[in-house]
């Protein structure tokens, strides 16, 4: 059986990204932002397009985004501790490439809880004590 889920009688549209969490709660990347399911009611987190959503170890949420009127691709961590209440903090972290618009693919969280992402740009990126590392090649940082 299928079942269609919807928010307000709209359809979710463009949905890029699923997960479940530790705690059971579906999360949903689409184009109309960031949504957590709890089996009962939809929670918008932001209305930036979500590309992706990874859950890390100690619960925070991390997804890419892009912002609508940008076009600018960020990576953004939404705080575990507050995740419960109803104004979830949301920390979109900049990088040396703000005035490019490197798309967001894929992330992951390494042992030493440091987050790597990929981009379409620039290549592998490792996001750590609030520095982003990429790891371009030589010939390609010409």
């Amino acid at each position: 059986m299928l079942t269609v889920f919807t928010h307000k009688d709209k359809p979710f549209k463009n949905v890029r990204s699923i997960i479940e969490d530790k705690k059971g709660n579906i999360w949903l990347g689409a184009a109309d932002g960031c949504w957590r399911y709890d089996g009962s009611t939809f929670t918008n987190f932001t209305q930036n397009f979500i590309g992706y959503i990874y859950e890390a170890r100690k619960g925070n949420i991390w997804t890419s985004s892009q912002r609508a009127n940008e076009g600018r691709c960020l990576l953004s961590r939404c705080d575990e501790k507050s995740l419960t209440g109803k104004k979830p903090r949301v920390t979109a972290i900049m990088s040396k490439y703000e005035g490019n618009k490197p798309r967001i693919f894929g992330i992951l969280e390494a042992n030493d809880e440091s987050i790597w992402f990929g981009t379409m740009v620039y290549g592998l990126n490792r996001y750590e004590a609030n520095t982003i590392t990429d790891f371009k090649s030589k010939a390609d940082q010409k």
